[in-house]
């Protein structure tokens, strides 16, 4: 009964993983207070902060932040540089001069190019709107997270709340049977009752003291648990503050669900996240289709060389006087002989150093142009990115609704298991007032020697029965009362 009760307690928190509300915020790193005991406020607010699976989703969401600036920042100039250093051996080209030579030289060549884009057909911009819609939904995927925690952290709560209620209980059981056993030793050593009723007692007591142990070990189970939620290194000596938790009300005024279901699609991170990404798949198509328009962009570029082999090649002139020519001048009268003297000046060439700095300079070469691609064919790439993107939208929009279904149907199962939890509480308390005063009636039966213990035992049984049934239809009740304040965005502490 015990493990069946735990087990309950447990399913309803794990049928609403997954789920959140905008009521989570990001928290800093707090603990338990100065008395080392832990509220639900303060384990809330530190596992919203330390938990794996919320760090995680931070992660994620600096991560698209990157995204949206490479896709802001694709916008600007693309500069590059080169920078060769070559070793020549044999016959080459020298740059210079132009001339093939077999030498053995030591060569440099730097180059600076630049590009602008111009248009792109509109890619980068919907790339920088589907970015900066993915990275919204991730800053509700963090909103997400630490709302599936809360969910955890207060199932876990409850169930050691009900297991410490439970061992109380139980407890108590155990003192009554142990105060109705020596009674019975007493009856037994005057003579009064059969050895048999000492036996079924002691039998009794044994198995109370196992439902004590049993509702322990539920209590620490439930302790490791909210541990491990909240990421602690030392499990050993964690407490929680006991609250008062109320009775459940006779006539509870429950909010509709319709109304908690049009209250959570408005607060509900998970929900914003799946329609946020939504809009990114929109966004997708874009940038997909932007693939058949033409990109217009403007380049521009430096370069130079430098070469150990180059040199700056000079004449040196030296005048050796002038050359007596006889040339024959012919007309009408005959041949007339004339003298010509022409200077006879050698020049010899010079080679001299081309220093670094010059040969930079001197061969320093500039280009600047536009550059035009039209997209003519493509083996159908773009038409098929097109395509993917539309199915990635029509996904988007299915989980966005898949969303929203599972929403409607916790609210209204929350809703409904609300309100049967509280027709069970009032039908448990009954049970246990009716059980208790048959309890009571037995105790004095079977110490009047009217009814023996086999039958004490079994109204004890069905006391004990209704004592635990009232206990998880008061924390049941409760969970389903915090679910709906929950997906309301209503304070959860108690």
């Amino acid at each position: 009964m015990n493990k069946t009760s735990k087990t309950l307690l447990l399913a309803l928190g794990i049928t609403l993983a997954g789920a959140g509300a905008a009521n989570a915020q990001d928290q800093p790193a707090t603990g338990a207070g100065s008395d080392g005991i832990w509220s639900l406020a303060e384990a809330i607010n530190y596992a919203t902060a330390n938990n794996l699976q919320v760090q995680q989703s931070k992660v994620n969401r600096d991560l698209n932040k990157v995204n949206v600036n490479q896709s802001r920042f694709s916008r600007l100039p693309r500069v590059n540089g080169n920078a060769n250093h070559n070793y020549s051996y044999g016959t080459t080209l020298n740059q210079t001069i132009g001339e093939l030579r077999n030498e053995q030289y030591r060569s440099n060549s730097f180059s600076l190019n630049a590009s602008v884009p111009l248009f792109m057909g509109f890619q980068a911009v919907n790339q920088i709107k589907q970015n900066s819609l993915a990275l919204q939904a991730s800053e509700q995927d963090i909103l997400s997270a630490q709302n599936d925690i809360t969910i955890q952290l207060i199932t876990s709560y409850l169930n050691i709340l009900f297991a410490q209620e439970l061992i109380k209980t139980n407890e108590l059981q155990r003192e009554l049977t142990r105060q109705q056993l020596d009674r019975t030793n007493i009856l037994f050593r005057a003579g009064s009752v059969a050895e048999n009723s000492v036996l079924d007692l002691e039998s009794q007591l044994a198995t109370d003291e196992l439902n004590v142990i049993n509702a322990q070990n539920q209590r620490d189970i439930a302790h490791l648990n909210m541990v491990q939620l909240l990421n602690l290194k030392e499990s050993s000596n964690f407490q929680i503050e006991i609250p008062e938790i109320p009775e459940p009300d006779q006539s509870p005024a429950l909010t509709d669900a319709t109304v908690v279901y049009e209250t959570a699609l408005q607060t509900l991170p998970a929900i914003k996240s799946a329609e946020l990404r939504l809009q990114s798949a929109s966004k997708a198509i874009d940038v997909a289709r932007g693939a058949y328009l033409p990109t217009l962009s403007m380049n521009g570029g430096l370069n130079t060389f430098y070469n150990t082999d180059n040199f700056l090649l000079t004449y040196q002139t030296e005048n050796r006087g002038f050359t007596r020519q006889v040339l024959g001048y012919t007309d009408a009268g005959g041949t007339i002989p004339l003298e010509v003297y022409t200077p006879n000046v050698v020049r010899t060439p010079i080679q001299n150093d081309y220093p670094f700095a010059d040969q930079f300079n001197n061969n320093l070469g500039k280009q600047f142009g536009f550059s035009l691609q039209v997209p003519v064919f493509n083996g159908l790439q773009t038409r098929l990115g097109v395509q993917r993107a539309k199915l990635d939208q029509e996904n988007a929009r299915i989980n966005t609704d898949i969303a929203r279904n599972n929403l409607r149907q916790t609210i209204e199962q929350a809703h409904v298991d609300a309100i049967a939890a509280q027709r069970k509480y009032t039908a448990a308390k009954n049970q246990v007032i009716a059980a208790e005063k048959n309890y009571r009636n037995a105790e004095l039966r079977l110490n009047s020697g009217v009814i023996n213990t086999v039958d004490f035992n079994i109204v004890g049984n069905t006391y004990r029965s209704a004592q635990s049934s009232l206990l998880q239809a008061k924390y049941e009740y409760t969970f389903k009362l915090k679910v709906l304040d929950f997906y309301q965005g209503k304070d959860l502490s108690f």
